[in-house]
């Protein structure tokens, strides 16, 4: 057997459960597809060059759990707006305290249901870096910060009825 079809034979036994333990990893669906076939990549090429692993699933596994930790590390989660915080006014009618509560409610969704990157830029954002600062802190063009912004911008908007 040669070396494409030995690495074919572990990615077709093993990539579901590679994948599903990125998932448990809390690894978002898209980033655990793209994880895991960096990591079956990465075995290709060590074995291409070579190189002896002994028991290529426990390779596997030890390769995307140190992915998904330098993932947690690059692409932290901006929920730091939730509802238990207190809103800035003192409401002394119940009807706006409910009002009020509701728009952080759906505020606090949304910014969870921003992708990463735009969370990230959204959080670096407030933090006060600029566009360029915030491209070269997580590796994008000043562009891409600007749109991931743009779009972080009107689901909120959209989200508080805005």
């Amino acid at each position: 057997m040669n070396l494409h079809e030995r690495v074919e034979k572990i990615y077709v036994s093993e990539r579901e459960n590679i994948y599903s333990y990125l998932l448990y990893l809390g690894v978002p669906a898209h980033r655990a597809q793209e994880l895991a076939q960096d990591a079956f990549l990465k075995l290709y090429l060590k074995m291409s060059k070579g190189e002896d692993i002994g028991d290529p699933r426990a390779w596997l596994y030890r390769v995307v759990h140190n992915l998904a930790r330098r993932f947690h590390r690059r692409e932290p989660v901006f929920d730091e707006i939730g509802p238990h915080m207190e809103s800035l006014q003192t409401w002394t009618d119940p009807a706006g305290a409910l009002i009020e509560k509701e728009r952080r409610l759906n505020l606090a969704r949304a910014i969870h249901d921003l992708s990463p990157q735009q969370r990230n830029c959204l959080h670096l954002r407030s933090q006060g870096l600029r566009y360029r600062d915030i491209a070269k802190t997580i590796g994008i063009s000043s562009s891409a910060v600007g749109e991931f912004l743009r779009r972080a911008v009107v689901r909120l908007k959209e989200a508080v009825g805005g």
